[in-house]
């Protein structure tokens, strides 16, 4: 059954003016291909032709085991403030034609609004830094990381994670289908200016959350309704295997419009993979929708505000601190699949 994904393709990240991007930055849109792109397996090829722009040296350091314990070593903390090496290679170590190829894999592996989502949030750290004086031993474009698990092929299971300050991005690739689980995805300003563009590539999650409290009647938000929130997620990094206790309102209750509602919230964070992956996976989300339960608190004018939206096989978190659309608003979400963490079922089963 089709499920409508239109909400993921706009992300509030706005149009910008492109400035030329120097080693570590950010391109501000969908960069050329750098190499052929086959089109049945057009991230197998993107991920092949931004390793074979690598060293030997950086080679052996980007591909790991597709079972290396070093997988959950992922993290939304900035550098210096985790007790382990990030894996793979940072895009500060890159010069500027491997730099270009690591950001055409991310725009093929993921959906172009995945991609957007992702990239603004790198985007936001020189923003961060700017904060902080200046800080960019901490915050920075170029603190980001691109590791492998096996090496790509259409043929086995492999997978991919990049991440650094407020991004953990771990996907794993079986049968030609994207697993997304778990992701972090975080932003601090979660609104910052970048060129001539006001930019909020978190904002639509935000209120996608309160657009679902928002849609339920009066008994149903009371039962979503949250007597307390937790302090921040509690699924995020370094709480694998954790699985919250079910709170709030079940879907199975609700109306077809409201429970499409929530359906579509849901699909802003799917929708980072790409389209074929995000349809599968969120059919298969629909086919649990009466387990389907949201959790809520939060002011109804704004201000601070946490959701969740959990089932059999879905964690969502989202937190936040500060006024939505506040240039000093934090946010903090997590994706999670508890049956399929780092995609080990699908490739178990492949």
């Amino acid at each position: 059954m089709a499920v409508a994904l239109a909400a993921v393709v706009l992300v509030g990240c706005g149009s910008e003016t492109a400035p030329s991007h120097s080693l570590g930055a950010v391109p501000d849109s969908t960069p050329e291909a750098v190499a052929t792109v086959e089109p049945d397996s057009p991230a197998v090829n993107a991920a092949t032709a931004f390793l074979e722009s690598l060293s030997s040296e950086q080679r052996v350091t980007a591909v790991l085991e597709l079972g290396d314990s070093r997988r959950s070593n992922w993290s939304n903390l900035p550098p210096g403030s985790v007790r382990f090496e990030r894996n793979g290679v940072r895009i500060g170590d890159l010069d500027l034609e491997q730099t270009d190829a690591l950001h055409h894999f991310l725009a093929v592996a993921l959906s172009p609004a995945g991609y957007e989502v992702v990239t603004g949030i790198v985007r936001a750290e020189d923003a961060l830094a700017e904060s902080r004086g200046g800080d960019r031993s901490r915050f920075s474009a170029e603190n980001y990381w691109l590791a492998f698990f096996s090496e790509p092929s259409d043929l086995m299971p492999w997978g991919w994670q990049f991440g650094g300050h407020h991004l953990a991005v771990n996907v794993t690739v079986a049968d030609g289908r994207s697993y997304l689980s778990p992701t972090f995805l975080g932003i601090e300003p979660a609104t910052f200016v970048h060129g001539n563009a006001t930019v909020a590539p978190l904002d639509s999650f935000a209120n996608a959350g309160r657009a679902v409290i928002d849609a339920l009647d009066a008994d149903a938000r009371a039962t979503a309704t949250l007597a307390s929130r937790p302090n921040g997620v509690q699924t995020g990094a370094g709480r694998d295997g954790i699985v919250p206790e079910i709170q709030g309102a079940a879907a199975g209750d609700w109306s077809p419009d409201q429970q499409q509602v929530l359906l579509d919230a849901i699909g802003l964070w799917v929708g980072v993979l790409d389209a074929a992956s995000a349809q599968a996976r969120m059919d298969e989300i629909r086919d649990e929708l009466d387990d389907l339960h949201f959790a809520w608190h939060g002011e109804a004018d704004g201000g601070p505000i946490y959701f969740r939206m959990q089932g059999p096989s879905l964690i969502i978190e989202f937190s936040t601190e500060g006024r939505l659309g506040g240039g000093g608003s934090h946010y903090h979400s997590v994706y999670r699949d508890p049956s399929n963490e780092y995609g080990q079922a699908a490739a178990s089963a492949t």
